[in-house]
């Protein structure tokens, strides 16, 4: 009985989900058109979800984030001046746990990122049920999948979207903070500083 409930309940989500992503494909009468139409708004939807995750994933773990980074340029910095004092021990020490501190940040980053492209694999399964096997109209005598006009609209607003994060209401004010953060951080020295403490040209 409850196996029955339970496999009602997924029918009834799958269809709400079914019927929420084909509703921009129904907005134009041309076919083509509005396949086009309603995947770039599945793809701003896919775009904006995963980037509010990635947002909230931030703030919630902004505090180690900062501690991974500030390790990073604190033990970078010291492997630079271990060179500086021509300290080969202390620059061995320092080196090492230099690069096991920028793994420890690459991975967070990695998984940060990660985070931000969760809503992918739904999309594209979605699309696969439903426009399996369709050829797309791309360019004249020549068509494609739907993947590839997915996943080219969700680059392209990828890329568009970049610089405007920040100049949105939500958005923007946790993109500040995160570029308050990496303000306070500690400048990483260049290895071309070498000599130069503070870095003047």
């Amino acid at each position: 009985m409850l196996q029955c409930v339970n496999a009602h309940n997924e029918g009834i989500v799958t269809e709400l989900f079914d019927a929420i992503c084909i509703a921009p494909y129904r907005l134009v009468a041309n076919p083509v058109a509005g396949f086009y139409v309603g995947t770039l708004v599945l793809a701003l939807a896919s775009l904006v979800l995963g980037r509010l995750t990635y947002d909230l994933t931030w703030l919630f773990n902004r505090g180690h984030y900062a501690k991974e980074e500030a390790e990073m340029v604190r033990m970078h910095n010291l492997s630079v001046a271990a060179i500086e004092a021509h300290n080969k021990e202390a620059y061995k020490a320092a080196n090492k746990e230099a690069n096991e501190a920028f793994g420890k940040s690459f991975f967070a980053g990695a998984a940060l990122f990660s985070v931000s492209i969760w809503p992918l694999p739904f999309a594209l399964a979605w699309l696969d049920g439903r426009f399996s096997g369709v050829d797309i109209p791309f360019l004249p005598g020549h068509t494609v999948r739907y993947n590839a006009v997915f996943l080219g609209i969700y680059i392209l607003l990828r890329l568009g979207m970049w610089p405007l994060w920040q100049r949105l209401p939500v958005f923007g004010r946790v993109e500040k903070r995160r570029r308050d953060m990496v303000a306070r951080r500690a400048r990483l020295r260049s290895w071309t500083e070498l000599g130069n403490p503070r870095g003047d040209p």
